[in-house]
């Protein structure tokens, strides 16, 4: 049986965590996996995974203490119906963040055989690390799986990848991150990624020239389609290369080499 997967994506605000997770969920939903999406973040209403994922799954009420609840309810789901999920939280003082407070979260879903993968999303800015140093410095919400999303589409025009996060990537916390087992993945760059997401389309839609879903916009240009294209064919699968397999829901080649 295939081990349950609970990706959490963590970080401050604005740095593209729905974007990551938004990827993330249309690229192994086109692959064949099968997981729950869950939008709990309260604060982003414009742009957010129930966008573009209708069945993802949204707490009742927005009180903090009432979605700190649902969280609860929903760990709980994964552990007795054995399906894999990924949250999106949102930044800042979250209902997560006081529920790691009362319980040890990612120790209770692995002793109960569920993979708990957290994941960083960061720009340029070393304050971007805040989150990840907090955490993994007083030991309050980390895991073995640990990811670190470099979000190249931060980065300004004029300067190399590279060269952006020369800093980060020489800070403490990240080589505490990589002695500890974690990883290091790029995002590649979308620059029409705004385009995409005003639209409310998925990445096929996009490429394929379908008009907007939302405030009636036309299709992308035929020069954006082709970025989208090139993105999502050539630049995206090394991403993913990048990240263990096991620490993403199980896709259906996976599923098929598992059971060979």
């Amino acid at each position: 049986m295939t081990t349950p997967v609970v990706m959490m994506v963590l970080g401050r605000q604005r740095v593209g965590k729905t974007s990551f997770l938004n990827t993330v969920a249309q690229y192994l939903k086109a692959r064949g996996a099968e997981f729950e999406i869950w939008d709990g973040d309260q604060q982003n209403t414009s742009y957010n995974l129930s966008l573009f994922h209708r069945n993802a799954l949204r707490p009742p009420e927005g009180d903090p203490e009432e979605v700190k609840v649902w969280l609860e309810q929903r760990f709980s789901s994964v552990i007795e119906n054995r399906t894999s999920a990924i949250l999106d939280i949102g930044g800042g003082d979250t209902p997560l963040g006081r529920l790691v407070q009362d319980v040890p979260v990612v120790e209770t879903l692995e002793g109960a055989g569920v993979r708990v993968v957290l994941v960083h999303v960061v720009g340029p800015e070393t304050p971007d690390l805040d989150y990840l140093g907090r955490f993994s410095e007083n030991n309050l919400f980390v895991s073995k799986q640990t990811l670190v999303v470099l979000n190249a589409g931060l980065v300004l025009s004029g300067r190399s990848v590279k060269g952006a996060f020369a800093q980060t990537m020489t800070h403490p916390t990240i080589s505490r991150v990589l002695s500890a087992g974690g990883h290091i993945v790029d995002m590649p760059r979308l620059a029409c990624m705004s385009e995409v997401a005003d639209r409310g389309l998925s990445f096929e839609d996009a490429m394929s020239g379908a008009g907007g879903s939302v405030k009636g916009l036309p299709p992308l240009n035929l020069f954006d389609r082709a970025r989208v294209r090139k993105w999502w064919q050539q630049e995206l699968p090394n991403m993913f290369d990048e990240i263990p397999a096991d620490w993403l829901p199980a896709t259906r080649d996976s599923q098929t080499d598992a059971a060979e």
